[in-house]
């Protein structure tokens, strides 16, 4: 029986990627619908639709790689290999957004783009040496990482900054649609930045300060597709105890715009999300988590809901992972390789976005590699 173009598309967009990866090498017209950039498309709107299950990417602080399966109590986690692995290896700091990971090597220098669905790779070209003294270094520079909806885009933000009253603060734009680097104007000179920006739902957002001498004063949002910064609004806490609680931002569950954290005496922790950019109104108080006996905790992230929204998956001070019911208040650990005894944990969506690999980057094949050897 001979399925139709259309059937067989319906098909396919409903399939996870890895499933799709082998149905590529069923037949070349196979291989060109998946291909197809509108199939990608389709395809991540299906699964975005559906609420389907992502990729938990963990980095391991020896430099390894891995991914674990984002489902209920999922326990999947598989080592990403060679030559992917040698790519990634000594990261410094890692983001993600939607489909893709942002890895940060050399200082802040050599920046990759990683497909964790795909196992993809992509190098971003260096800022133009133009461009001021401290974007091609770490002179008091940060970066943030995030996907464009309104251009259908992944930009990286690289900010150097002066912690002089008489400096200022100046930023570049990479846009992966373009492959290049763009100044921005209108930058907020008078605050500075105090961590990497996080990415929730079309903004980088910032902890700033206006002076040195006191402490986290508001949020900035940097919007990615207007390329403009805009002050946040804190939810409705006691400003009181701003300085004397533990906060922190930090990559919001899918759908949402930005989660913040208050710990109280390190006893219970308040998850704080914001579901509309920038709007005063939009923050609401998600869940709160007490210490989890025997699982007790200095630092708590959320990661990803389940499917019901029901549990929630927490990484605990870098070094485990639990599923945390919200109403029964119960917890369930995600078993990891024993060889991860620190880590950073990042959602991804699963997603076929494909990365133009530099071939420099590919590592070569057995017979290159003899000749290679032959010659030397």
């Amino acid at each position: 029986m001979r399925i139709s173009h259309d059937l067989l598309e319906e098909i396919l967009c409903r399939l996870p990627v890895k499933h799709l990866l082998r149905c590529r090498c069923v037949a070349k017209g196979w291989c060109s619908l998946i291909d197809s950039n509108a199939f990608v498309k389709k395809h991540l709107k299906n699964t975005l639709d559906c609420n389907a299950s992502g990729v938990h990417v963990i980095n391991g602080f020896d430099g390894r790689f891995w991914v674990v399966e984002s489902d209920d109590g999922s326990t999947s986690v598989v080592e990403i290999d060679d030559p992917i692995k040698m790519l990634l290896s000594d990261s410094e700091y890692c983001i993600a957004a939607n489909a893709l990971l942002c890895v940060f090597k050399s200082q802040m220098n050599d920046i990759f783009l990683f497909n964790p669905s795909t196992r993809k790779v992509r190098k971003l070209p260096s800022a133009p040496p133009e461009f001021p003294r401290g974007f091609n270094g770490t002179e008091d520079c940060v970066c943030g990482f995030g996907y464009d909806h309104v251009n259908d885009d992944y930009k990286v933000v690289k900010i150097v900054q002066s912690f002089v009253q008489s400096g200022g603060t100046m930023v570049v734009v990479y846009s992966l649609k373009t492959n290049s680097w763009k100044q921005i104007q209108n930058v907020p000179s008078k605050y500075f930045l105090t961590i990497w920006g996080i990415f929730g739902n079309g903004a980088l957002y910032w902890f700033l300060v206006k002076d040195l001498a006191y402490g986290f004063e508001t949020i900035v949002g940097f919007d990615l597709g207007l390329e403009q910064f805009k002050e946040v609004p804190f939810p409705p806490v006691n400003k009181n105890y701003i300085m004397e609680n533990k906060r922190g931002l930090f990559t919001p569950p899918a759908g949402e715009s930005l989660c913040l954290l208050d710990t109280y005496s390190d006893l219970s922790v308040d998850v704080w999300l914001m579901n509309n950019y920038g709007e005063k109104n939009t923050w609401y108080k998600a869940f709160s988590v007490k210490q989890l006996c025997p699982l007790a905790f200095g630092i708590l992230r959320p990661l990803a809901f389940s499917k019901s929204h029901k549990d929630v998956l927490l990484e605990l001070d870098c070094q485990k992972l639990v599923w945390y019911n919200i109403e029964r208040k119960t917890v369930k650990s995600v078993r990891l390789p024993r060889i991860l005894v620190k880590f950073d944990s990042h959602f991804c969506t699963e997603s076929l976005l494909q990365l133009t690999e530099d071939k420099s980057l590919q590592r070569p094949s057995p017979d290159k590699q003899k000749k290679q050897q032959k010659k030397r």
